[in-house]
């Protein structure tokens, strides 16, 4: 896997998450703006790779500016802080990335070396990986195993404005010209990752588990060779003190701080969206969401400047549209709509070690917090079911007391009404104490 990343909170959780999943092996990370500017991501890149263990990976600075010359509008210090670790302040990498070779010539060069087995995460815009794409062509469409691109927002608002999503925003021209490229391309967006959600109560739990100061991979070869498992390397001078039980997620909850905020200001929330850790995990999760295909065109001006929009194949259209083409209809490609949120949910908490889940698959605690996950499900869905019946039971009431009463005694009917909400709220608070009292 080759990492395409502009590091960034969530960023940090996705690198951490590939490095501790055994069924990947990170080979290079590539850095782009977008949460900060390529250089403070070509050095938070080499930061986090250090932090957790792992200098050994290459680091190759990425482009500038868009694909079409334009510099990033705004850089998102407002969201994860001018340093792009929650202006915690860390100290600089001791390493330094590859000189003499960009990050889409990696690309290039990885993707040929090794037909077939490279899948690309990319995290920020899609300007790298398009930028490859355009140095040549075959290393990118038949070459790559995969393409997994952070991006989009299909059927709900963006998060940059109402019609698009931040990563495609950022490089409008990019991500359109990807998407119709005829690489295995896979979008992950919104409709997916503001469903996956760490608590407040996740983030400070981190830090308590496992009892390595290290991850899960063996580092990796160079960037010349194959994949392989070599002997570790020497700790990072940046590691923690082997007395945390696990410095990593210590790292992760410091960084997060400001980054709660953020969700609490905009949407009312304590909490962290999960955005980049989804994109890794469906590079070699893809069982957990679910996905649809077709061709996706990208507004690259105007008032919808980065929307993405898919056609699904649902009409057979009288005439040519920039869908279809002039002669070939565009390639489609594979969007994730949908997610196992429990099931997502529970491999982070797994992979992050959340509530002191130990050893590099998480321990009991990993599993213990997963099965309490299913029994809050069950409440909700209990709860729903209650409310659901209680609602039915309230519109009957109104009827009926309407029915009753007429015109003349709306008030008295109001009146019903209100107490018809008491018994719903009261049936609700009873049914949550009996099924869920018990774990409180």
């Amino acid at each position: 896997m080759i990492i395409d990343t502009d590091p960034g909170i969530d960023d940090t959780y996705a690198i951490l998450l590939a490095l501790r999943s055994p069924e990947i092996e990170v080979v290079g990370v590539t850095s782009l703006y977008g949460n900060v500017h390529t250089k403070m991501a070509t050095r938070n890149a080499l930061y986090v790779l250090e932090k957790f263990g792992r200098p050994d990976i290459p680091v190759y600075e990425g482009h500038h500016t868009s694909i079409v010359g334009a510099s990033k509008e705004r850089i998102a210090d407002f969201v994860h802080g001018a340093d792009g670790f929650g202006n915690t302040n860390q100290p600089p990498p001791t390493t330094e990335m590859v000189r003499g070779k960009t990050a889409a010539e990696f690309i290039v060069e990885t993707a040929n070396r090794h037909p077939g087995e490279v899948t690309v995460v990319a995290l920020a815009s899609a300007t790298n990986v398009t930028l490859a794409l355009r140095a040549d062509p075959t290393a990118v469409v038949e070459n790559l195993r995969a393409i997994v691109h952070l991006g989009g927002a299909f059927f709900v608002n963006g998060n940059v404005n109402p019609s698009a999503e931040a990563n495609v925003f950022g490089d409008p021209d990019a991500a359109d010209e990807l998407y119709g490229s005829g690489a295995n391309v896979t979008v992950v967006g919104l409709d997916v990752t503001q469903r996956l959600m760490f608590t407040k109560e996740d983030v400070e739990s981190l830090g308590g588990g496992g009892a390595k100061n290290d991850v899960a991979n063996d580092p990796a070869p160079g960037p010349g060779s194959p994949p392989s498992r070599a002997k570790a390397s020497a700790p990072s001078k940046l590691a923690d003190s082997p007395a945390s039980p696990d410095p990593a997620g210590s790292f992760l909850r410091d960084i997060s701080a400001f980054y709660m905020r953020f969700h609490v200001d905009t949407i009312g929330v304590e909490g962290i969206y999960m955005h980049d850790p989804a994109a890794v995990l469906l590079a070699f999760r893809p069982d957990l969401f679910g996905v649809a295909s077709g061709a996706v065109r990208v507004g690259t001006d105007g008032l919808c400047r980065g929307q993405t929009v898919m056609d699904q194949g649902k009409k057979r259209w009288t005439f040519a549209n920039a869908w279809t083409g002039e002669g070939r209809d565009r390639p489609r490609i594979t969007v994730a709509l949908d997610v196992d949120v429990e099931k997502v949910m529970g491999v982070f908490r797994e992979r992050f070690r959340v509530g002191g889940g130990g050893g590099e698959d998480g321990g009991g605690g990993g599993r213990a917090r997963m099965a309490g996950d299913g029994r809050v499900a069950r409440v909700a869905r209990a709860a729903a079911r209650g409310v659901a019946a209680a609602a039915a039971a309230l519109r009957e009431g109104a009827e009926e007391a309407y029915r009753a009463f007429g015109n003349a005694r709306r008030a008295d009917a109001m009146t019903a009404m209100v107490i018809l909400g008491a018994m719903t709220a009261g049936v609700c608070s009873s049914l949550v104490d009996r099924r869920w009292g018990a774990r409180r």
